[in-house]
């Protein structure tokens, strides 16, 4: 039970990284989602992070 909300928070977390990466590769229009592969690389790096926190304790 107790780590019944990471996969949800997982998902979270990484949709939001990608939908902002595309939201902005969409408003600067550039060919190369650059935003998009920066923010979803962030976004797993937060989840790693988070998931090393929690299983320590």
């Amino acid at each position: 039970m107790r780590y019944a909300g990471l996969a949800f928070q997982m998902m979270t977390t990484l949709g939001l990284g990608v939908f902002v990466g595309y939201k902005l590769d969409q408003k600067i229009g550039w060919r190369f989602p650059v935003f998009l592969i920066i923010f979803s690389l962030l976004a797993l790096a937060i989840l790693l992070w988070q998931i090393i926190k929690d299983t320590r304790r």
